[in-house]
């Protein structure tokens, strides 16, 4: 099945004449009885669910060891019959006797000819295809099949060929960079590039803030119809009712979370004017050694739909989106690029710059960092004024909890941590790293220089 935000760009279609061969019209008799019974599948799951139609997926489920036993065909032509055969219940279409299939992008080929013929390959069989050959001879063909072409529609007369196209107009660099760590809070570094010459290329780099957005509100709804559940399955007896009751908890619980998460995305945008934001690539985090170790936290990762507000973020902001790798954000000072430990989960202690930090934080300071160098735009931290006067921020504050539970609050998230004990003032976390360091690091230069003289 597609993923429904797989196709971002514009599509365009184009349909074409052909002859069909006998194993193309094969084909097709073979999927217009499959979706025949795709429809009869379908039908008795609505009658035995109060008339309410099954998803496609579901009827997959059901409708697959009939499918797999009577035909040989490649395993993904079962997607769109079922996809197809509940778009025809549902639109109460009586008459589905034409010869007419739809086919995924994973099923077909569009090949190019040395005589300006086209040949589209399309997997009947593992290693067994059909082939249909024509000249294009529609005005836009030149211009649409430059994009990716993601669906097949198949008749006895016509083909037609969707292609995903764009404008080619990639979003434009922002003036600000937010970078967020997402956890079980959300917390965002943000640095403004100042133009000195009014130019495009040159300018200045300047941390601006650094903010803790707590999501409460998604861990507690997500609570809530986790205990709903587990009272329908210990109370509701009649498997039937259960299932209906559970599936229609499962609904109401996926919709408040994306209306939660389009609130918190559009907040953050509309907060962040100007701003490409940057995240982590979380792929695989749910698979990880720690997720294995500990059951708590595989399940709050597993509830936590970061990539659906990562998305909710990139679509919704005009600007660019930067995706950076996750490795040693945690361990490695952004900094001084010292080893990081961790006392406490919510901690961060390095013993090059002599201090306790945010773990979360310094993480975010971390991803902004590799995100402006991705984009061309390298950030000395150490170096920089503005760290100095924002260096408390990033300190650990002993008062907040890890778990954010009772007593946290915002304000006190983001109040400077004055009274954070720290071993070493920043002159001496220079003069102390000069002088314990054989090699030098990658900022020592410009820390040096900082000094003052005498």
């Amino acid at each position: 099945m597609s993923h429904p935000w797989r196709s971002r760009g514009e599509k365009r279609t184009i349909a074409v004449e052909y002859q069909p061969s006998e194993s193309i019209l094969a084909y097709l008799t073979d999927m217009r009885d499959a979706l025949r019974m795709a429809l009869v599948y379908a039908y008795v799951m609505a009658r035995e669910d109060n008339s309410r139609l099954p998803g496609p997926i579901a009827l997959r489920r059901r409708f697959r060891d009939w499918f797999y036993s009577r035909y040989g065909y490649a395993r993904h032509h079962i997607n769109p019959v079922c996809r197809n055969g509940v778009a025809l219940l549902r639109s109460y279409k009586r008459r589905h006797k034409r010869l007419a299939m739809r086919i995924d992008a994973e099923l077909f080929k569009i090949e190019q000819g040395n005589d300006g013929s086209v040949s589209v390959r399309i997997t009947l069989q593992p290693f067994r295809y059909g082939y249909i050959t024509f000249t294009p001879r529609h005005k836009r063909w030149e211009e649409y099949s430059r994009g990716r072409a993601s669906e097949l529609l198949i008749t006895d007369r016509r083909l037609f060929i969707t292609f995903v196209t764009s404008d080619g107009k990639k979003k434009p660099l922002g003036s600000r960079f937010v970078a967020s760590d997402l956890n079980f809070t959300i917390d965002s570094t943000t640095a403004i590039k100042q133009d000195d010459d009014g130019g495009d290329d040159g300018g200045t780099i300047k941390l601006d803030s650094v903010e803790t957005e707590p999501i409460g509100r998604i861990a507690r709804i997500q609570n809530d119809f986790s205990r709903r559940r587990r009272r329908i399955q210990l109370h509701v007896k009649n498997q039937q009712k259960r299932d209906k009751k559970l599936r229609a908890t499962r609904g109401r619980q996926r919709n408040r979370i994306k209306d939660a998460l389009q609130k918190l995305s559009t907040e953050m945008v509309r907060e962040n004017p100007g701003a490409s934001f940057i995240f982590k690539r979380l792929t695989g985090i749910r698979e990880n050694g720690d997720a294995k170790r500990s059951r708590k936290l595989r399940t709050y990762l597993n509830r936590w739909p970061y990539r659906m507000y990562q998305s909710m973020v990139e679509y919704k902001s005009p600007f660019m989106t930067v995706y950076v790798s996750p490795r040693g954000t945690s361990t490695e000072c952004p900094v001084c690029g010292g080893k990081v430990r961790h006392p406490a989960w919510a901690m961060s202690r390095c013993e090059t710059c002599g201090a306790d930090y945010g773990r979360n934080r310094l993480s975010s300071l971390a991803i902004l960092l590799r995100g402006m160098r991705l984009c061309g735009q390298p950030f000395a931290v150490s170096a920089d004024a503005s760290w100095r006067l924002m260096r408390d921020e990033y300190l650990y504050a002993p008062a907040a909890p890890d778990s954010r539970g009772a007593g946290w609050t915002k304000e006190a998230a983001n109040a400077p941590n004055e009274n954070v004990y720290t071993k070493y003032t920043f002159e001496e976390t220079v003069r102390t790293s000069l002088a314990r360091s054989d090699t030098p690091y990658k900022n020592q230069t410009e820390d040096a220089a900082l000094l003052p003289r005498g």
